[in-house]
């Protein structure tokens, strides 16, 4: 099967918090909030859910057969970008710094190859990549899907002051465990890899998993018991 659309359904274990702004300030009320809609619902942004993402398969990069044939496929694809582009490249190298500075992001790029190159690579358009959404709240009726919660931040005075440590309560709007999101990623020109989708599925499907051993977290104050998370993973192709 070739694989168009991952489908995922995230269930927060924990309090998930990822930063937002309050709609209003009061005095004595909520410092922080998680991020919310335009109907006031919570969602996970795709920046977060990817970049939390992106840092797992960082860490499985090293010892994975999938990444490595990845990275391969995708030192490929670019070598390929430049042959076709070589001709042009050495008749206006001279002419245009432009070309001179395409050539170098080119050759760097490929050295530096790897499976991250799936969430994008700075400085290139239209490359094969994984294309998030923002994951949206499943309804559960008129179940309230926040909490509110209240942490210590610890404050050490400074040697000029009174020399104590300070517990600073601070108040947080969340989502609370057992509220459920959903969302997909797509699979953007990942055909043009040397590689089968399927091969990039499974290793994609392998990271997100990672979030549901509790190691990785999603969102802010991960520290502090925030972020714990359980996905579930379907696809969609031919």
């Amino acid at each position: 099967m070739s694989v168009h659309t991952i489908h995922l359904k995230v269930t927060t274990l924990s309090n998930l918090f990822i930063g937002g702004s309050p709609s209003t300030f009061e005095i004595g009320g909520i410092d922080l909030f998680t991020v919310t809609d335009y109907n006031d619902k919570p969602y996970i942004p795709a920046s977060s859910f990817k970049g939390s993402l992106r840092r797992i398969v960082r860490d499985l990069a090293g010892s994975s057969a999938e990444a490595k044939l990845i990275t391969e496929a995708y030192r490929e694809y670019l070598r390929s970008k430049k042959r076709e582009n070589l001709p042009r490249i050495e008749e206006m190298r001279d002419k245009d710094e432009r070309f001179r500075r395409v050539e170098k992001r080119l050759e760097e790029a490929i050295h530096n190859a790897s499976a991250e190159y799936l969430f994008g690579m700075e400085g290139f358009n239209h490359t094969p990549k994984l294309i998030f959404n923002d994951l949206r709240l499943i309804e559960t009726g008129d179940v309230d899907p926040f909490s509110i919660d209240s942490k210590n931040s610890v404050k050490v005075s400074e040697p000029q002051e009174d020399p104590n440590v300070v517990a600073n309560p601070r108040t947080y709007k969340t989502v609370r465990p057992g509220v459920e999101f959903s969302g997909e990623i797509h699979f953007y020109m990942l055909n043009q890899l040397a590689v089968s989708t399927d091969v990039i599925a499974r290793f994609i499907e392998n990271a997100i998993y990672q979030f549901n051993t509790g190691i990785y977290r999603l969102g802010n104050s991960g520290s502090r018991g925030y972020g714990r998370i359980q996905v579930d993973v379907s696809r969609e192709g031919d």
